[in-house]
């Protein structure tokens, strides 16, 4: 079967049957880079940016390069991935500023936008949970036994578009409820049958959707995901996501501090930033007490 949602993707690396460890799957825009993709305006200047003029989240640098080494001594090159709502037009740029922040990654999907005029249907440009689903299935198709840990934002629809993918691959979601879940977040007719053929074609015995990290870009409060279930991890930065990641194992202590100090000065000093982060992470259960006695914070 071909794509029938307009993807274009680069896959760099073929993992071996069978694979079951983690692999990290990356929203780019608003997790890892600040991307004004929210006005059309907005939509129409992403292509023609360099990759100097892309700006990083502060501290995800960190964050991803810990992730790629992992949590135990030497190099474990983990499988990270990205998918980004943005046309394939960027890829050059995106590849250019993680070779400026030392990233490295394995594949990128992005949102055809000419394929999806190509097609007639311009609404896909604007379209976010469809994409993001059909996205996912489609990198799930190469690594289908793989942990994965998810990463997004509360700028668009990641939390809701996730969650339904979660849900699916988990297998605690009907067909019926996935369709009344997507028809309720505007995912068209096409769009949800490209889902069920997607989902269709992986085994029923796959790996599971472990986590769900949403940085909070736009400050909403986490109880706001709480009706998303446990899966969904809402954080506030780099900082305190390397909180939440070292208490799954999937970091070392490096990472959390080389975080930390990536926000700066203001952050660590008597603004209470730092001891708030950690506070609130213990208090929602990101990271226990004896973890936090680890990392010497």
């Amino acid at each position: 079967m071909g794509l029938c949602y307009p993807l274009s993707v680069e896959d760099q690396r073929t993992l071996p049957d069978g694979y079951d460890g983690p692999a990290f799957v990356w929203d780019l825009d608003k997790t890892y880079l600040s991307t004004a993709f929210s006005s059309l305006r907005g939509m129409l200047r992403i292509p023609l940016e360099f990759a100097v003029d892309k700006l990083s989240i502060p501290g995800m640098p960190e964050i991803l390069r810990g992730l790629r080494r992992g949590s135990a001594p030497g190099f474990a090159c983990l499988p990270l991935y990205f998918v980004t709502a943005s046309p394939p037009q960027l890829r050059k740029a995106v590849e250019n500023k993680m070779l400026l922040d030392a990233v490295e990654y394995d594949g990128i999907t992005c949102k055809d936008w000419w394929a999806a005029l190509r097609q007639g249907k311009p609404q896909r440009l604007r379209d976010q949970v469809g994409f993001k689903i059909c996205a996912l299935l489609d990198g799930r198709q190469r690594r289908p036994m793989a942990r994965e840990y998810l990463f997004g934002d509360d700028v668009e629809k990641d939390p809701v578009a996730f969650q339904i993918y979660a849900l699916l691959i988990n297998g605690a979601l009907s067909a019926g409820e996935a369709q009344s879940r997507m028809v309720a977040e505007g995912v068209s007719r096409d769009d949800r049958a490209c889902v069920f053929d997607l989902l269709s074609m992986l085994p029923r015995n796959r790996g599971k959707v472990r986590s769900i990290f949403i940085h909070l870009e736009k400050g909403t409060p986490p109880a706001a995901f709480e009706s998303l279930g446990p899966v969904v991890v809402p954080v506030r930065g780099a900082f305190q996501l390397g909180l939440a990641l070292y208490g799954e194992g999937l970091v070392d202590r490096r990472t959390v501090l080389e975080a930390r100090a990536a926000l700066g000065s203001g952050f660590l000093s008597a603004d209470g930033s730092a001891h708030e982060a950690v506070a609130d992470a213990v208090e929602r259960g990101l990271i226990s007490e004896g973890k936090l006695k680890e990392l010497g914070l």
